[in-house]
């Protein structure tokens, strides 16, 4: 049960009492530990950002919203980009084109953030751990799972620790949801629906004039500079767009089951980034990667009462669970969000704040509306505000009436179900609401860092990150053969 605050009856939500209230995990004991910790001096930490694209901007910005850490160097191929970074960094900070020569120039280096393509993750990662440095990799872990299971075993090999950038599972509102509505408080009921989606519009490809020299490039892989540039839609340095943007998603769905997928059907093609004009006209441009894909995940998902697994004998009691996931990338629409459905309710939820809904099924629930405003009234979900009309003519109003027929009691399709009772999931403290959402995660790996802390105590250590490679990397199998994909739950084992 959730402490509540003596003066108003209310779950205390301070920064600490938050998150203490959802540590049913290791994840969220690691975080109240981190939000406990003032950094001092001689906690600072020696920080290297390894790859200077968006991505690295990305972990650099929330980075240096952390107390403590000291950036020493970045690295990238295309110097431009890694001077550009040390400028928004800090005079001091070094730049270099080769990861080797930049650990070997900064022995004094404790943590890399690694931020390059995919198909760098493993190398780049063995290199740094080799080394004697703790690592922060981007997801994917990689575009192939040979190598990605590389990276499992160098974390085994030199026992530093290796934390992949799935940060959802970091996100203080994701871990209230899984912890406390959904294990403490059972919200939704039997869950039997994942969905998922990342929806983005069209966006041309990069076209770079100059950039790295040709032989320059080619002495380290890459064919050109438009593949260079645009490397996520080729499949010898990124796994395309069900990797990039799904991966953070099917995590989510692992993370919530506690588990991983039994099965696996899905459909998807190039069907719109072949053979299109290049938006400077100098002729045309083929992606190799999927560009729409849309997957089904079967899941045996453990129960539990109060937060704590129901056993059937010396095995967890499970239900099974349909995951939905699609990419799009040709249509925005509604963007990117989560939905867990049970069969009393639903959660919607995203990384952006305008998805943070709950919706009680009245059909399921007529004899629990006390319990669910007895939660609203302890604070763990709140009734959203209600609109207030000033004028008149600012209320909604229907173009058409309906038809005087239409308009008789006992007209609704027997088929619809009653329309579910609104809530939202509870505000997160104002400190914490406006941290960017990678700052989480980046935080857990550097607290984990500092307290000499173990794998396990990081949110996502690479063994968990592993299993959603696994799950990721297979649709494109899926694809191409059209046929269901059984797992076995050594699949998602590295031996």
């Amino acid at each position: 049960m959730t402490p509540l605050n003596s003066s108003s009856g209310k779950p205390d939500l301070t920064r600490r009492r938050f998150l203490r209230n959802t540590a049913a995990t290791g994840a969220a004991l690691s975080y109240s530990k981190m939000a406990a910790h003032a950094a001092g001096p001689s906690d600072t930490l020696n920080v290297a950002l390894v790859g200077c694209g968006s991505q690295g901007g990305v972990l650099k910005t929330s980075a240096l919203r952390i107390p403590g850490l000291k950036f020493v160097a970045v690295c990238d191929l295309w110097e431009v980009k890694a001077k550009s970074m040390a400028r928004t960094i800090g005079s001091d900070v070094k730049i270099y084109t080769l990861l080797e020569d930049m650990l070997k120039a900064h022995p004094e280096i404790d943590c890399l953030l690694i931020a390059t393509p995919d198909w760098l993750h493993a190398p780049f990662t063995r290199m740094g751990l080799q080394a004697g440095k703790q690592v922060y990799c981007e997801k994917m872990m990689s575009n192939n799972l040979d190598a990605a299971k590389d990276m499992v075993r160098a974390q085994r090999e030199t026992g530093k620790l290796l934390q992949i950038g799935h940060q959802r599972r970091s996100n203080p509102r994701y871990q209230f949801m899984r912890n406390t509505l959904l294990r403490q408080k059972n919200l939704l009921g039997q869950i039997t629906t994942l969905y998922g989606q990342w929806n983005r519009s069209v966006k041309p490809p990069f076209e770079v004039k100059g950039g790295i020299p040709e032989d320059v490039l080619k002495a380290h892989g890459y064919k050109d500079m438009f593949e260079y540039t645009n490397w996520r839609w080729f499949h010898k340095y990124g796994g395309g767009p069900i990797s990039d943007l799904g991966a953070h998603q099917i995590d989510i769905f692992n993370w919530i089951t506690g588990t991983t997928p039994r099965a696996m059907v899905a459909s998807g093609g190039l069907d719109y980034y072949k053979d299109r004009m290049l938006p400077s006209g100098k002729g045309k441009f083929s992606y190799e990667h999927l560009d729409t894909a849309m997957v089904v995940y079967e899941y045996d998902m453990p129960l539990y009462d109060n937060g704590v697994p129901v056993m059937e004998g010396d095995k967890p009691k499970t239900n099974l669970v349909r995951g939905l996931y699609q990419v799009l990338t040709t249509n925005g629409s509604q963007n990117y969000y989560e939905k867990v459905m049970g069969v009393e309710g639903t959660i919607a939820i995203s990384e952006q704040p305008v998805y943070n809904q709950v919706y009680r099924e009245k059909d399921t629930t007529s004899g629990k509306i006390g319990q669910w405003e007895a939660l609203a009234r302890a604070g763990y979900i709140r009734k959203p505000p209600a609109t207030i009309y000033n004028k008149f003519w600012e209320r909604p109003v229907a173009w058409h009436l309906p038809e005087k027929w239409m308009a008789t009691e006992g007209t609704q399709d027997v088929r619809v179900s009653i329309p579910a009772d609104p809530y939202e999931l509870p505000q997160m403290p104002k400190e914490m609401d406006e941290k960017p959402p990678h700052q989480f995660h980046l935080e857990n790996f550097f607290n984990t860092v500092r307290a000499s802390g173990k794998q396990t105590d990081l949110n996502c250590p690479v063994s968990e990150a592993y299993k959603c490679a696994v799950a990721v990397l297979n649709i494109n199998e899926a694809v191409k053969t059209g046929k269901r994909i059984e797992f076995k739950p050594s699949d998602f084992e590295v031996a």
